[in-house]
């Protein structure tokens, strides 16, 4: 059956329903606001009695203005119920139920004016009109979602095509990740191999080379005490063994500040709270403190010279205190370079010559190595692109993949403020057309159409927490147009946003028509 006679076929059974209902109304007595097909309901004849079975009264009692129902079953064609319903017939277009509390209200709700029935000639009967009207945008919308459709089942062929691909594709992968994991076993393997016969070869360069920098450490180690106890020799002046603070107080070397004499402060410096130090403990201790110091009076080593300061910047005040928290700060970077030079000085540099055949296996370990790494970067790779076709195949792109061809694709909608940015299943972003980055109004979650066609719309969530609020989302509708593009982007509340958008994807003119005769069917009723 054609499209356009399954459609002609409806108008055709909505205007005989039409008719079918002028007729039964004539035919079949009921009270006014009561709909066909709760006539039976209404027998004139018999007491009635209320829809929740609470009372039963006299037929004549039903729309006497007076509410006798608990649910206002008794009054549908009078307002004395609050909760009653009055039917509008409607004929020529669609039936609707209002409450009854709107009867007689001044206000023309029903197109055929039998609600205001008080006042006939306030509320003329305009239904053939509407009826009319409605037909042709009814029409428009047919039309629309019978040319949207050709795209649509366009769409859905791309789809497809494009899931086959992405299956084959990843079957491919799997394949590719099998030999990649196989190979990237024989080149770990052989890495293994190869580091272990070079470990083996520099085993006797490692040894050598670790007995040699522990004599080059006992031999400084002589070094440092021989010079140690020359020094603690010669500021020992009576060769007691044990040097006292009179004897450091007459050399120079102590005097760390160089103002003439060794205080109070140097003293506690080098003798801590001791009145004298043995020998032991000048070489132990002592004398790493003192060797900078005595760098310098030898001039072998000078501190770094301090940048000159203009005259206006220097103070002429004298303060002693500066000047020795000066001195000892300098004193404090002295013994640290000083270590930093002593390391520089014995530090080892590799100068290792090795036989040809450890040469030979140190490039063949560092190519296995090399190899290796390029492998399992392509196992890692590889990984990755399988995660990503498995989640694509995972999404759902429509009932018949219509969608799948929008996938990352992406739709701009300016107003005066903002570049809105839809990508399709990825995220929703929103961009100041004066300045700043992209503030993202949520992510891809799921389809969230509602009456039975949850493909009508899109929910976007977790995007960028509002301020002093919660984190914003979007909803996308989806609507049939003859091209994808977005028509309008809300913000209905606060941090909530709302896209308008129409694609030939939404254009199943199948399901159109259904929707159509279903709502005739409910209409009818």
């Amino acid at each position: 059956m054609g499209y356009t006679t399954w459609l002609n076929k409806i108008n055709s059974f909505i205007l005989i329903t039409f008719v079918l209902i002028i007729l039964v109304f004539s035919e079949v007595p009921r009270p006014r606001g009561v709909s066909l097909s709760k006539a039976s309901l209404y027998p004139p004849t018999k007491d009635f009695t209320c829809f929740d079975g609470t009372n039963t009264i006299p037929f004549s009692y039903v729309n006497d203005d007076y509410c006798d129902c608990f649910d206002g079953s008794d009054e549908p064609g009078t307002s004395a119920c609050l909760n009653g319903i009055f039917h509008c017939t409607n004929a020529g277009h669609r039936p609707q139920n209002i409450p009854s509390s709107r009867v007689n209200d001044g206000i023309c709700d029903c197109c055929d004016g039998t609600d205001e029935y008080a006042a006939p000639d306030t509320c003329p009967n305009i239904c053939e009109d509407l009826g009319r009207e409605a037909r042709a945008k009814s029409q428009q919308l047919a039309d629309l979602h019978k040319q949207g459709n050709s795209i649509r089942l366009e769409l859905i062929e791309k789809g497809n095509k494009k899931r086959s691909e992405m299956a084959e594709q990843l079957e491919q992968l799997e394949k590719d990740k099998i030999e990649a994991v196989k190979l990237k076993e024989e080149k770990e393997a052989l890495k293994n191999h190869l580091e272990s016969k070079e470990n083996e070869a520099l085993k006797i360069y490692r040894e050598a080379e670790e007995k040699e920098r522990e004599r080059k450490a006992e031999l400084e180690k002589e070094n440092s005490i021989k010079e140690a106890t020359e020094h603690f020799e010669r500021y020992d002046s009576n060769n007691d063994d044990v040097l006292t603070v009179a004897e450091i107080k007459v050399v120079n070397v102590f005097d760390k500040n160089k103002d003439g004499e060794v205080d109070q402060e140097e003293i506690q410096y080098f003798f801590g709270d001791s009145e004298s130090i043995d020998r032991d403990t000048f070489i132990s201790s002592t004398w790493s403190l003192l060797k900078p110091l005595f760098m310098i009076e030898q001039g072998m080593f000078r501190p770094e010279e301090q940048p000159e300061s203009n005259d206006e910047d220097i103070e002429d005040n004298g303060d002693d205190e500066t000047q020795d928290t000066e001195a000892e700060e300098e004193t404090e970077d002295i013994d640290q370079h000083d270590l930093d030079v002593d390391d520089h000085e014995t530090e080892e540099k590799p100068s290792q010559t090795y036989d040809d055949d450890t040469k030979r296996l140190i490039e063949e370990a560092t190519e296995a190595r090399k190899q290796f790494t390029d492998v399992e970067r392509t196992v890692r790779e590889i990984e990755s692109n399988i995660r990503t076709f498995q989640q694509n195949l995972e999404k759902d792109y429509g009932p018949q993949q219509e969608y799948a061809t929008f996938d990352n694709e992406c739709f701009e909608y300016e107003d005066k403020e903002y570049v809105y940015r839809l990508c399709m299943f990825e995220k929703v972003t929103q961009k100041s057309k004066g300045s700043g980055g992209e503030i993202g109004l949520g992510n891809w979650g799921e389809w969230a159409g509602e009456n039975n066609n949850k493909y009508s719309a899109m929910k976007y969530t977790n995007g960028i927490t509002c301020w002093n609020g919660p984190s914003r989302s979007t909803i996308v509708n989806i609507n049939c147009g003859l091209e994808t593009k977005i028509v309008s982007v809300t913000e209905p509340y606060r941090c909530e946003y709302k896209i308008e958008l129409v694609t030939p994807a939404a254009c199943d003119d199948n399901a159109f028509a259904q929707q159509q005769q279903q709502q005739s069917s409910h209409d009818e009723l």
